[in-house]
């Protein structure tokens, strides 16, 4: 396949909208092991980007997999922290062109922020075993 024939989504989703989230959330209180599972969810996903032919495999994993790894992050890091992060990702993409005219990628973008929504109430209310305690 020709780069020409490529939707910039698909290598600007990690570049852009990942590494700039990255950048503007504060992780500089986080414990040795708290950013290694901070480094080891962006990793995930960054990964996820050699896997993606097209813009079909963008929202595939826009809609069905950075959920599940959302609800990961929240098992493992302070969910303030994580819901800034994953928000920042979708908010990032929303502001390029190759979102704002393609009307899946956006649905996709904004069911996946509900989505997290609903995943942050099960975790809120689950399991008080977990290693964090939601901040208040």
């Amino acid at each position: 396949m020709s780069t020409l024939n490529i939707n910039p989504l698909i290598y600007r989703f990690v570049r852009y909208c990942l590494n700039r989230a990255y950048l503007e959330i504060d992780d500089s209180k986080l414990s040795a092991d708290e950013r290694y599972s901070l480094e080891t969810i962006l990793s995930i996903i960054r990964q996820a980007e050699d896997n993606w032919e097209n813009i079909n495999d963008v929202v595939k994993f826009i809609s069905e997999e950075l959920p599940k790894i959302y609800g990961e992050a929240l098992e493992r890091l302070p969910d303030k922290m994580v819901d800034d992060l994953f928000e920042r990702v979708l908010n990032n993409c929303k502001e390029l062109d190759e979102v704002k005219s393609d009307s899946k990628v956006l649905n996709a973008i904004n069911n996946a922020l509900e989505s997290m929504k609903g995943i942050k109430k099960k975790f809120l209310e689950g399991s008080k075993t977990r290693i964090y305690e939601p901040s208040a």
